[in-house]
C-alpha cells in the first residue's frame, strides 16, 4: 500500500474560534479531483489540527459522529494517537492499515484577519404626520458606528490512504465570538453539506 500523505502536523497556532450566530460559516473555496473513481468515502480517519485538546476532541468526535450518521465509517485521530504534539507518520500509516480505513480527512488553521463594517446612523420623527412632512421638527438621530470582527479561515483536506493523493479540499471563512462547541457543529454543517454535494458521503 503506498501512502503519500505525509507527516500531520498538529501543531498550529490556533484551530476553531468560530461564532454562534447563523450563516457564520461559509465555505470559500471547494474543490474535487476530477479523476477521482472511488465512490463514496468507506472509513475515514478525521484529524482536528489544535494545540488545545479539548477543542480538538469536540472538533473530531463531532465530525466522528456526523459522518456515521451519513453511513461513512469514522474513527478520531485522538483515539489512535491522544497526544496533541506532531503525529509520527509510520505510527500513523500502521493504525491506517490495520483498520482499513481508505481515507485521512484533516482540518487546520490556515489564516485570521480583521474586517470593519460600518452601520450606518437612523433617524427618528415623532410628533406626529406634519413633523414627518415637514421634516424639520421633532426627530432624533441615533449615530452610526463602527463594528470590528474577526474572521479564520481553515482548511479541510481529504486524502486517499490508497495513493496518497488528495482527493477533495475545502476552505471555510467563519467569523469569531461564540460558543466553541456550537460553532464546531456549524463549521462541520458546512462542510458536510459540500462531501454530500460532491457525493463523497451519503
Amino acid at each position: 500500500m503506498k501512502r503519500k500523505w505525509g507527516v500531520l502536523r498538529t501543531t498550529a497556532a490556533i484551530f476553531l474560534l468560530l461564532v454562534a450566530s447563523c450563516s457564520a460559516t461559509t465555505m470559500s473555496a471547494v474543490w474535487k479531483d476530477p479523476n477521482y473513481q472511488g465512490g463514496k468515502l468507506k472509513k475515514v480517519l478525521v484529524v482536528g489540527v489544535a494545540k488545545n485538546d479539548v477543542i480538538r476532541r469536540l472538533f473530531e468526535d463531532e465530525f466522528t459522529a456526523r459522518l456515521k450518521a451519513h453511513g461513512t465509517d469514522a474513527y478520531p485521530s485522538y483515539s489512535i494517537i491522544p497526544s496533541t504534539e506532531m503525529l509520527d507518520e509510520d505510527t500513523v500509516n500502521a493504525k491506517i492499515e490495520n483498520l482499513g480505513m481508505d481515507a485521512v480527512m484533516v482540518t487546520r488553521f490556515v489564516n485570521r484577519k480583521k474586517e470593519t463594517v460600518y452601520t450606518p446612523g437612523t433617524t427618528y420623527y415623532s410628533g406626529g404626520w406634519y413633523n414627518w412632512y415637514s421634516r424639520g421638527y421633532g426627530y432624533a438621530t441615533s449615530p452610526g458606528y463602527y463594528s470590528e470582527y474577526e474572521v479564520i479561515s481553515l482548511s479541510t483536506n481529504i486524502y486517499n490512504t490508497e495513493t496518497g493523493e488528495m482527493i477533495w479540499s475545502g476552505m471555510s471563512d467563519t467569523v469569531t465570538g461564540g460558543s466553541a462547541q456550537v460553532e464546531i457543529k456549524e463549521l462541520i454543517d458546512v462542510i458536510t453539506k459540500s462531501l454530500t454535494e460532491n457525493k463523497l458521503i451519503s
